[in-house]
């Protein structure tokens, strides 16, 4: 039963690497490609820094800070799955090691992310970000983490 958690996040690991990989050559998201009512930008975009750009030029920089990171959240995961219960962490330790491993291989084999989802929203900052796949992956690990976190706390 252990294994699964490890075989969840390898297996979010190869299906974003499976997408980028789609992305990059995909012809027809050269240009935008809009949906749901053009709330939804795909398109490909190389984000050679951090969330958002930042950074640029540093790579060496970012890939040491991602893979301590990366390695931080698998070790967590780890150290989980010598324990009972659990489940909420387990899970959202699973969905941030797939997803940082993802960004973390872009960034050491590409030389950067590839992103491809954007939201058009009220707030600009907000439409200018480029995510992917891991990106949720992140966000939602880090979520069930605190959900977990909660859980542990009240008993």
């Amino acid at each position: 039963m252990r294994l699964i958690w490890i075989k969840l996040a390898l297996g979010l690991f190869r299906a974003d690497l499976a997408v980028k990989r789609e992305i990059e050559v995909n012809p027809k998201l050269d240009c935008d490609y809009m949906f749901c009512n053009d709330r939804v930008r795909l398109t490909r975009f190389y984000n050679y820094g951090t969330a958002g750009s930042r950074f640029k030029g540093h790579m060496p920089a970012i890939i040491r800070c991602s893979g301590l990171m990366t390695f931080g959240c698998a070790g967590m995961l780890l150290r989980l799955l010598c324990k009972k219960g659990c489940t909420m962490q387990k899970l959202g330790f699973s969905l941030m090691s797939g997803g940082a491993l993802s960004n973390l291989y872009d960034r050491c084999k590409r030389g950067y992310v590839v992103d491809y989802i954007s939201f058009r929203t009220p707030w600009k900052w907000l439409s200018s970000v480029v995510f992917n796949l891991s990106d949720f992956l992140i966000f939602t690990g880090a979520v069930f983490i605190c959900l977990g976190q909660t859980d542990h706390i009240q008993r």
